[in-house]
């Protein structure tokens, strides 16, 4: 009876302690999801009176699915996911490396010039490359004009493909830092034992990285690949604060598309059908991610 008891007490204490965050998360991200969820059903233009509205259904969701506007920017979006998320873990990695290849007087320094650029926010950092890669006064124009390599500096915001590479090295500068702290932590939970048993077992930095230490941060790259993932898939303030979409829609993101269509043309209920399109986007790759960690966990010889 006792030991019920305290179960109970226990699972009580739990609940208690959740309950903030749970209301939080019920006001901030549930009931917008439902909102925009019963927007997307209406006719909504200029208003978000939804019982004057005319009752479409999935009208909403066949224009949405039927616009190449929305093909065009779910490519640009997942095609930039891809490569800003490879990039980004491939050079935190090589940065959380570096803090254990440096000598210990100077880890601690390069650990912290590794995290400012994610301590910037996103507005002020798209500000900063937005100036440097501006055509008229900006830094690396300059450069490139006095090193020769260009004869005059790039339009890099004006034209497709050197705004897209704009945007891609402005997400990854501070994408970089943060996984980088994911890969330091990553590292940190590789016991020193098992790497220093293959050293003395004759392998070489590279093998004991491949086959030693790579595969005992799997479980952390994976938490990181899914917040990097979520991340870029829903990528706002960069694009919109380098580009807004531009030029001729060439960089719109799918949630740059969901705000204009929201709020610069007021269809609230074609905006809120994108929003939940790109909510559902982003859910079924967490979701895949999210498995394949379970499985991970549960069976670590399945990688």
């Amino acid at each position: 009876m006792n030991a019920a008891v305290a179960r109970f007490g226990a699972k009580r204490r739990v609940w208690i302690l959740l309950a903030p965050a749970l209301v939080a998360l019920t006001l901030f991200y549930f009931v917008p999801i439902a909102q925009s969820a019963l927007y997307s059903l209406f006719d909504l233009r200029f208003t978000l009176n939804v019982g004057d509205a005319r009752f479409l259904g999935a009208g909403n969701y066949v224009r949405a699915l039927t616009s190449p506007v929305l093909w065009r920017a779910a490519a640009f979006t997942v095609t930039f996911a891809v490569v800003v998320v490879a990039l980004d873990l491939a050079a935190g990695m090589v940065l959380a490396l570096a803090t254990y290849w440096v000598d210990k007087r100077f880890r601690t320094i390069l650990r912290v010039l590794i995290i400012i650029p994610w301590a910037i926010p996103n507005v002020i950092q798209a500000s900063i490359w937005r100036w440097l890669f501006d055509s008229d006064v900006g830094l690396i124009g300059d450069i490139l004009v006095r090193v020769g390599v260009a004869a005059s500096p790039p339009l890099f915001l004006v034209e497709s493909e050197l705004a897209a590479l704009t945007i891609v090295i402005t997400y990854v500068w501070k994408g970089a830092a943060i996984s980088a702290i994911f890969c330091m932590a990553a590292l940190a939970t590789v016991p020193k034992e098992i790497v220093e048993s293959a050293w003395i077992d004759g392998a070489g930095p590279l093998r004991r990285f491949v086959s030693v230490t790579l595969p005992m941060m799997i479980p952390v790259l994976l938490v990181a690949l899914i917040f990097r993932s979520r991340d870029a898939l829903r990528v706002f303030d960069v694009v919109y604060s380098l580009t807004g979409g531009g030029p001729g829609g060439s960089t719109e993101t799918l949630s740059t598309l969901t705000y204009k269509t929201y709020f610069s043309f007021s269809q609230y209920g074609l905006g809120s059908a994108y929003a939940i399109l790109s909510f559902l986007l982003i859910f079924s790759v967490a979701t895949i991610y999210l498995l394949r960690l379970r499985r991970e966990i549960h069976d670590p010889e399945s990688l």
